[in-house]
């Protein structure tokens, strides 16, 4: 095995022994130091790969565990052809994952202490904005400040998601919270 892989696998063991304590126990509940003894590493290793220490650690396991979503999205977006139904299925998507155990507890309610402001603006704003405009400009849905409606459907839906991660009964959760954003969707439909 060469150097390059030896170190791709040491950063990986890393990443995945990370993921469960953070899971198990929260990023705050969680030592560097038990995540090199239960690696089975030396704290240079952990230093090697992530200069920043436990708090570069835990991006790059949200990295990991957020992947799910962005390949959901896309899966989503080359499915459905008109806007509207992308946003109905990208929150159905975001809910479903939210009710999984690794992304409620990492992507949602972890990294929210640890990594304040996270959510904000970022690509899945901007992807839910863009394509309200477009369901906008189709006569899906009708007209209304674009930043304004994105502002509020990103807040339900985040919020949304929140709450399924938090839930004792995530699936059932999800499947409430979709219900009730589909009604909020569906009274911003064009009619008649």
């Amino acid at each position: 095995m060469s150097r390059k892989e030896q170190a791709q696998q040491s950063r990986a063991k890393l990443v995945d022994v990370a993921l469960e304590l953070f899971v198990e126990q929260g990023y705050a509940n969680t030592s560097v130091a038990q995540i090199i003894d239960q690696a089975g590493m030396a704290k240079g290793a952990l230093y090697h790969h992530f200069p920043d220490g436990k708090r570069s650690l835990f991006a790059a396991v949200v990295d990991v565990v957020d992947h799910d979503l962005h390949v959901a999205f896309d899966r989503v977006l080359e499915t459905y052809d008109s806007p509207t139904e992308q946003i109905i299925q990208g929150i159905a998507a975001l809910l479903e994952l939210a009710s999984q155990k690794n992304f409620g507890k990492i992507v949602l309610i972890e990294a929210a202490s640890a990594m304040p402001g996270a959510w904000e603006g970022g690509s899945e704003y901007e992807l839910l904005r863009a394509n309200l405009i477009l369901a906008m400009e189709a006569g899906e849905l009708r007209p209304a400040p674009p930043d304004a409606l994105a502002v509020a459907l990103f807040g339900a839906a985040r919020k949304s998601a929140d709450h399924v991660a938090a839930s004792s009964t995530p699936k059932k959760a999800a499947s409430e919270a979709l219900a009730a954003l589909k009604q909020l969707i569906d009274g911003l439909r064009v009619t008649g």
